[in-house]
């Protein structure tokens, strides 16, 4: 588990990395505890599709579940799992265009009113399909961010599309212009 404290994070655009079931959530999720306690207002952008278990594994999941006046919780259960539900390429690829759909209209939303802390759940999902250029120009604008995204290689079944390694090329570029890169590791 990493020791990083939310007040080391004031003021820097951060992303914590790593591959499924590596802690990225529960980081985030204590991250944000601190935030929530030093009463600022917060924002939280959750891109991740509902909670769903596979092979004992679980994938997604929301951030926050508490509905605190303090912290704007823009979210979708509507998000799709394009490379765990997906049948064929074609089906994948409508599910990852749906989910830039919904993703570019949460970042626009909360551009409409923004807080100087952002939290991103699940980038990795807007960057299946979604402009790095609209999600960066955001990140700028904004005192304090800390995103969590998926980079691994456990879901790179994507029925021939290239869609994993868009999103590894997105992922690699959005982490080159932050501040501070956390990268999480599989415990042996």
């Amino acid at each position: 588990m990493i020791d990083c404290s939310f007040n080391e994070l004031i003021g820097k655009k951060t992303i914590i990395l790593g591959e499924v079931s590596t802690g990225k959530t529960v980081i985030t999720r204590k991250l944000l505890e601190e935030a929530v306690s030093q009463n600022g207002k917060i924002t939280i952008l959750d891109f991740a599709p509902p909670e769903r278990v596979e092979k004992g594994i679980k994938f997604g999941g929301h951030l926050y579940k508490e509905n605190r006046c303090k912290v704007r919780n823009i979210k979708s259960d509507m998000v799709k799992t394009p490379r765990l539900s997906a049948k064929n390429s074609e089906e994948l690829i409508k599910m990852a265009e749906f989910n830039e759909k919904i993703t570019s209209c949460m970042l626009k939303k909360f551009m409409e009113s923004p807080t100087d802390t952002l939290f991103i759940n699940d980038v990795s999902i807007y960057l299946h399909k979604g402009s790095l250029r609209l999600l960066l120009d955001v990140i700028r604008r904004i005192k304090t961010v800390i995103i969590n995204g998926y980079l691994g290689e456990y879901l790179d079944n994507d029925h021939g599309t290239g869609l994993s390694r868009h999103e590894n090329i997105m992922m690699h570029r959005l982490a080159a212009r932050m501040d501070r890169v956390i990268k999480l590791e599989k415990e042996a």
